[in-house]
């Protein structure tokens, strides 16, 4: 009869929890703030680039501030759409999913290249945090889906950028 109770009282506490804490989910957390980290000696230097990263079970909010710009997008995880905007301004809609150890930020804007056009911008993005959390790895990638694939790599030409920060410790 101890063995049965102590068995309910297992399941009860058990069935009490954050799913995450039963599961023993490892849930990268990629809030913090980033600044852009300068190149080596003979690359060339990028513009001055800040992250702020937000991020809570149901989406995560980046705030960019480059060359004096400043952008906010929020990205739902679950595959539902939330708001981006890119660097240059232009509203479009995004995702986000945890994967692995990998946050998948997938952006799509509409631009306008001529008066009677509209291109779709593709980026996908993986971020990826270090084991001590201090620097975020952010690689992307463009593609065009209005484009046929041959017109689009020639267009675009190489499409791939890997961007790193630092993350900033709190005050």
């Amino acid at each position: 009869m101890k063995h049965i109770n102590l068995i309910v009282v297992l399941v009860a506490v058990i069935l009490s929890m954050p799913a995450k804490l039963a599961l023993g989910a490892d849930t990268t957390d990629y809030s913090g703030k980033y600044v852009v980290e300068q190149p080596k000696k003979g690359q060339s230097a990028s513009a001055e680039s800040t992250l702020q990263v937000v991020q809570n079970e149901n989406a995560i909010e980046v705030t960019l501030s480059e060359s004096g710009k400043t952008t906010t997008s929020h990205c739902a995880f679950g595959g539902s759409e939330g708001d981006y905007t890119s660097p240059g301004g232009v509203s479009g809609k995004c995702k986000a999913q945890l994967k692995g150890k990998n946050l998948i930020i997938e952006s799509v804007v509409v631009t306008h290249p001529q008066a009677t056009s509209n291109v779709r911008v593709h980026t996908k993005e993986r971020w990826q945090l270090s084991k001590d959390s201090k620097t975020l790895t952010i690689k992307s990638d463009v593609d065009f889906p209005d484009f046929p694939s041959g017109v689009s790599a020639a267009v675009s030409g190489d499409t791939s950028t890997t961007t790193k920060y630092t993350r900033i410790p709190n005050p």
